[in-house]
């Protein structure tokens, strides 16, 4: 191992170690809430990247540049406000920070840039916010329910809708706060951009399938929800998660269907 590779290794050990309650803070979430339970296959799916990559990353000039301190005395600043009550978000937006504040000092801005997009994934891994939570949570169960009950009247089913609550034919159903979306709205973004990475060499089509993801999970949301409202078995236990899983599958092949179309749009404008 060279001198630089130790150099490397140690900074990453001592990242870990300063880092290590907040690191525990972010498996226990991922273990225990249901939406953020993707979390586990974030970590993986970013070293596998820097992995898939390191040919090209090795190929780019080391210049180390001092201003990575700044990024580590602001990530300690930030970290240091969430030890003291700011909460485990803080903490970990800090130790992103951290990360790209290393690899600055280490590497360089070149270096810094070739790993935007790992980075950028990185995002995911954070524990909600939960200002930003409680303020999405009931208008995308409204959202939900109104959608829901307008597959249903589509569908010819009779529906009376109360707010959050469905009621199909005399069964009442909730759209409580576990099913407001958030799930397929995240697990569905990262999915997204990861999908754009492997099949797709235009940057911007991340952007375009990102945006694509959200109101594909708000719709497939509603259609778990009214698959629920129409037959009752779904909507608890073994079948409810069938149900969803299968609902998750049909919107990566949408977002299939959608890199198609806008890569035909784009031959066609620049014909």
């Amino acid at each position: 191992m060279s001198w630089r590779q130790g150099i490397i290794v140690l900074t990453a050990v001592a990242l870990v170690a300063c880092y290590a309650p907040t690191l525990r803070g972010m498996f226990e979430q991922w273990s225990n809430d249901e939406d953020m339970s993707y979390g586990f296959v974030v970590p993986v799916i970013i070293l596998w990247i820097v992995w898939r990559e390191r040919e090209r990353w090795r190929a780019l000039p080391i210049e180390p540049n001092w201003w990575g301190f700044a990024l580590l005395a602001a990530a300690a600043g930030l970290q240091l406000t969430g030890l003291l009550g700011a909460g485990l978000f803080a903490g970990s937006v800090a130790f992103l920070v951290s990360v790209a504040g290393a690899v600055l000092c280490l590497g360089g801005s070149a270096r810094l840039r070739s790993l935007a997009f790992p980075l950028v994934l990185a995002i995911f891994m954070l524990p909600k916010l939960a200002v930003v939570y409680n303020q999405v949570t009931l208008p995308l169960q409204l959202l939900a329910s109104r959608i829901a009950a307008g597959i249903l009247t589509g569908a010819g089913i009779g529906v009376i809708r109360e707010g959050n609550i469905l009621d199909v034919g005399g069964h009442r159903v909730a759209v409580v706060e576990a099913c407001n979306g958030i799930r397929y709205l995240l697990s569905l973004g990262f999915m997204a951009l990861v999908f754009a990475y492997l099949s797709d060499s235009k940057p911007w089509m991340r952007l375009v399938l990102l945006a694509a993801a959200v109101p594909i999970a708000i719709l497939a949301n509603a259609v778990r929800v009214a698959a629920a409202g129409w037959l009752p078995a779904l909507e608890t236990g073994v079948p409810h998660a069938v149900c969803g899983g299968f609902i998750f599958v049909l919107c990566l092949a949408t977002l299939m269907l959608f890199r198609q179309l806008f890569n035909k749009a784009y031959v066609r404008y620049q014909s």
